[in-house]
């Protein structure tokens, strides 16, 4: 039967119950069924449902969710800002969560949990819930909604939906025994999506790294793994692929970023101090207030200095760098003297440095790639530099 027809049948209480009362008979499949009614209910139906409830003029994605290869414990199916995600791994979105046993359903406004794997089980739920404060915080609440941890009869071995119930900015809750009505429950989606708004339009809203990485505690630091550029093999593009996936690039935050250049100064002095040179030649311009085009000034084992940019992670590998205009016009300027050290695992204890000498150079060689990220564009010609007072009066305007 075409979703179309469906859709003329079903209303959302419909398909609430109907996925709720065929689920356990489905997961019995263990492996997902586009064939079977309950999968085109939960990928098909309710987002389409969803989809015609929601005023024109918004541009968001819905898709449902009965698991990936096997089937998941429970399903879900969100809605996305593309501006924001297009992913649940990432991101903030809203989402209809239902728990294990079939006894609950929520409907979320959640953010991804994917980079919060870096924490123990413990210690991550609690990561989890403090950021979930911080962007409680970012709104306000017109009417009651659910702020604290879901609860989706989440047991030990059940992962991802553990760390559902701790991902929940804000949610309404249902008794999947005595569900509310069409109206209702549509009017509490709207509701949802109006909050979404506001979240994703506040100005002090920090994307998922920069939520992550602010929760993120340096562990006490030992000697770091120290490793010389190796050449990556070329990516192959998959066959059949399409365009590439949209990725929104996030500065380092600068607690992060603190650390790794701190890595790298201690690094370098030990480094000159066992080749009998005086340490006191490294300096942290960064911290010094100095943007010179890199972060730390060394020297080499000849005595010759070199220049260092720091690039930090928080993960155990990259696969690409931002580099500003100011950092590569002095890459190109000092050639072999020139280095980015790449600081891997910055917050744990031992972090790892992968130094890679006379970038400009491997792009030429074509052992890297370098491209345009953004334009820095002036508002004035090139030869005309603006006087305050002509600024005051274009704002004044």
């Amino acid at each position: 039967m075409r979703v179309r027809k469906w859709r003329r049948l079903v209303t959302l209480r419909e398909t609430i119950l109907s996925v709720r009362h065929n689920w356990d008979g489905y997961r019995e499949k263990i492996k997902t069924a586009k064939d079977n009614e309950v999968y085109k209910l939960v990928v098909e139906i309710f987002p389409e449902i969803l989809s015609s409830s929601v005023k024109s003029g918004r541009s968001l994605i819905f898709k449902g969710s009965t698991g990936a290869g096997n089937i998941t414990k429970a399903p879900w199916i969100a809605t996305f800002d593309p501006a924001i995600t297009k992913h649940a791994t990432e991101g903030f979105y809203v989402v209809y969560l239902f728990s294990v046993d079939m006894q609950r359903l929520y409907l979320s406004l959640a953010f991804g949990t994917t980079q919060f794997g870096y924490f123990k089980l413990s210690e991550r739920h609690r990561k989890l819930r403090e950021s979930a404060r911080h962007l409680q915080a970012l709104l306000k609440y017109p009417r009651p909604v659910f702020l604290d941890a879901l609860d989706l009869s989440a047991k030990k071995g059940d992962r991802l939906h553990a760390d559902y119930e701790q991902s929940n900015i804000a949610a309404i809750e249902y008794d999947l025994n005595d569900l509310p009505g069409d109206g209702e429950l549509i009017a509490d989606y709207a509701y949802m999506l109006e909050l979404y708004r506001h979240l994703v339009r506040h100005p002090l809203l920090p994307d998922l790294q920069q939520l992550f990485e602010a929760v993120v505690e340096p562990e006490q630091q030992t000697a770091p793994e120290v490793k010389p550029f190796a050449v990556r093999e070329a990516i192959e593009k998959r066959k059949g692929a399409g365009g590439k996936r949209d990725t929104r690039r996030s500065k380092v935050s600068k607690k992060v970023g603190d650390r790794g250049e701190d890595i790298v100064f201690n690094y370098e002095r030990e480094k000159l101090a066992s080749w009998g040179l005086d340490v006191n030649e490294v300096r942290w311009l960064a911290r010094e207030g100095e943007t010179p085009g890199w972060d730390i000034t060394s020297m080499n084992q000849a005595g010759e200095k070199i220049f260092i940019e720091v690039k930090s992670s928080v993960g155990s590998a990259v696969s690409g760098l931002i580099v500003t205009a100011n950092e590569w016009q002095a890459a190109v300027k000092y050639g072999a003297s020139y280095h980015v050290y790449v600081v891997t695992n910055a917050m744990h204890g031992k972090a790892t440095i992968e130094i890679i000498q006379d970038p400009a150079k491997l792009v030429e060689a074509g052992h890297v790639t370098i491209s345009e990220a953004a334009w820095a564009l002036s508002l004035y010609p090139a030869t005309v530099i603006p006087k305050v007072s002509d600024v005051e009066l274009i704002e004044e305007r």
